[in-house]
C-alpha cells in the first residue's frame, strides 16, 4: 500500500520556470484526498521553500517540502526538520571559483532566503519574476552571506554542463556533491545532502518504508531518490534518467504524474 508520494517539480509536474498558478489544480484535489486517507505528499525540488510554498499554496500546510535539492526538509509551516549546510569557508571558495568562469552567474541558497550578486542580472529577474523566489541581492557576495547555506548553484541559461566539466567539477566533486540539474544549473551541496538523503530522513521520521513509497522525477538530481521507493520518470525526461527508473509514465505536458496518482 502506498503511504508516501514524493515528486520533483520542474520538468516533472510543471515546465521549468513556472510560478504560482501553473500547476494543474487537480493535484490539489488529489493531495486533499491523500491526506484524508493517510497518504503523505512531499514536494521535492532544487527550489527554495518560499517558491515551492507558492506552487502548492492551497495545500501547503498538508504536505512536506524537500528544499534546495535536499539541503533541508520543512513542513508546511516553515519548521525546518532537517538540514545539511555547507561550511562558510566552503561557500566562499565555491563562489570565488564560480566567478572565475565569466559566462556563469552564481546563486547562494540560504535557509532564510536566496542570494545573488545583483538585481540587475538575468538570474535575479528570472528567479524572482518566473519562480517567485524570495531573493536578496548582495553586491559583496564573494565574502559569503549572513545565513546558513545548504547549496551554491552555478547558472548559465543553456550550457552549464559544458562550462563546468573542464575544471570546476573535477576540482570540487571530492569535496562537495556536484549535481547537474537541467541545462541551466550545477548544484553544489554538502556530501551529507541530496534528495535521497532527505527522502530517507522523512521515511524514518514518518515510519514509512521504501516499499510504501513512490517517487517521481525527470533529471539527474532525482536519480538518488529512486533507491528509496518505486520510481517513475516522466516520458519527457532524459534517456539516462529513464534507464535508472522502475517505470516511465506520461510526459510532463500531459500530466503523466497525475495519471499515475489517480490510480492509487
Amino acid at each position: 500500500m502506498v503511504k508516501l508520494v514524493i515528486s520533483d517539480i520542474d520538468g516533472t509536474l510543471v515546465p521549468d520556470g513556472s510560478g504560482e498558478g501553473i500547476i494543474n489544480p487537480e493535484y490539489f484535489s488529489l493531495i486533499e484526498d491523500f491526506a484524508k486517507r493517510g497518504i503523505t505528499f512531499v514536494a521535492c525540488s532544487g527550489r527554495q521553500y518560499a517558491s515551492m510554498y507558492k506552487v502548492f499554496r492551497p495545500v501547503a500546510e498538508k504536505i512536506y517540502f524537500i528544499c534546495e535539492g535536499g539541503g533541508f526538509v520543512s513542513d508546511g509551516f516553515r519548521n525546518v526538520m532537517h538540514s545539511a549546510c555547507l561550511p562558510p569557508d566552503t561557500v566562499r571558495e565555491l563562489i570565488s571559483d564560480a566567478r572565475k568562469i565569466p559566462q556563469i552567474d552564481v546563486m547562494v541558497a540560504g535557509i532564510k532566503r536566496t542570494y545573488c550578486r545583483s538585481e540587475d542580472s538575468e538570474l535575479y529577474r528570472w528567479m524572482v519574476g518566473s519562480y517567485g523566489f524570495d531573493m536578496e541581492a548582495v553586491p559583496g557576495i564573494d565574502n559569503g552571506v549572513d545565513d546558513e547555506c545548504p547549496k551554491v548553484s552555478l547558472y548559465h541559461r543553456d550550457m552549464i554542463e559544458e562550462l563546468t566539466k573542464e575544471w570546476f567539477i573535477p576540482k570540487w566533486e571530492k569535496r562537495v556533491k556536484t549535481v547537474i540539474a537541467g541545462k541551466q544549473w550545477l548544484d553544489c551541496v554538502s556530501p551529507k545532502s541530496g534528495k535521497g538523503t532527505a527522502v530517507a530522513f522523512l521515511q524514518k521520521h514518518l515510519g514509512i518504508t521504501p516499499e510504501e513509497t513512490i517517487v517521481f522525477g525527470d533529471n539527474f538530481n532525482d536519480i538518488e531518490m529512486f533507491d528509496y521507493g518505486h520510481s517513475y520518470v516522466v516520458a519527457s525526461a532524459r534517456d539516462e534518467v529513464k534507464e535508472a527508473a522502475d517505470e516511465v509514465c506520461g510526459p510532463m505536458p500531459e500530466d503523466g504524474v497525475l495519471q499515475v496518482l489517480k490510480n492509487i
